[in-house]
This record gives structure tokens, sequence and C-alpha cells, in this order.
């Protein structure tokens, strides 16, 4: 969340929130006062304060994305954090098909999923990239 974007009394949901920088971000968005942070993860995070609502959420899985959105009411900003970083050369075909899996079609799915959503509030959008050295531009 840049210094421009207001969360206050808003409604967030965001993606890989059980760890890392999904967890930061959960944080943050409480902190700025956000009503309500959906933290959605495989393995969803369990965190003591009333206005997060854990989801279980697989971007890969098209069931639980539509269960995310069926869980959801309203949204005010979208943040796909959820990502991998499987390190290995091109060699090894399902590992680059896991990559763009979770990557690339993972957040281009949940995206169109809570588009209605997020065209309802006037929302907004913001992906983190989560793209291997080797296919990063140079």
């Amino acid at each position: 969340m840049t210094n421009g974007m207001n969360v206050n009394n808003k409604t967030v949901l965001i993606t890989g929130a059980n760890r890392g920088i999904g967890r930061a971000l959960v944080n943050e968005a409480l902190k700025r006062g956000a009503k309500r942070v959906y933290a959605a993860a495989r393995v969803p995070l369990q965190i003591a304060d009333e206005r997060v609502t854990p989801l279980t959420l697989d971007v890969t899985s098209a069931s639980e994305i539509q269960g995310a959105v069926d869980q959801v009411c309203a949204l005010d900003v979208l943040i796909n954090n959820a990502g991998i970083a499987a390190y290995d050369d091109l060699t090894n075909p399902d590992v680059v098909e896991e990559h763009l899996a979770v990557n690339l079609f993972g957040p281009l799915k949940v995206t169109n999923a809570f588009v209605p959503l997020l065209k309802r509030s006037k929302g907004r959008l913001s992906t983190i990239c989560h793209w291997p050295r080797w296919l990063r531009c140079r």
C-alpha cells in the first residue's frame, strides 16, 4: 500500500496473507484503519482481530476462487500477493507451468472474479510481481 492509498474504513482482500509480505500487508491495512480485511491463503491466517476474516484460497483453484467471491459482500481494494518462487532453470516444464499457474493466471483469475465488486465500489487493484529472475526483463 503506497502512501497515496487510503484504506481507512475500506474493505480489503489480500491473497497470500498467511506470511511474509501478505501478513505485513494485513497488519498495515489494520493499522491504517481498514474496516474489514479478508486474509486469503491456502492455509488461512488466524489473527485475533474481529476486522479480519480468514479465507481459504488457492489462486489456482476455480472452486476456491468462487468460494471466496461468495464470502465477500463488498470490496474496495484487492491486493494480489499470492505467489511462488521455485528456483529452477527452464529445463523443467512442470516448474514453468506452476509459476505461470500461480504467478500469472492466479492473479488474473482472482481479479476477473472480483471485478464486479471492485466496479461497484470504484475500488482499486494492486498486484505484486513474483516472477523468477530468469523471466524478468533485464
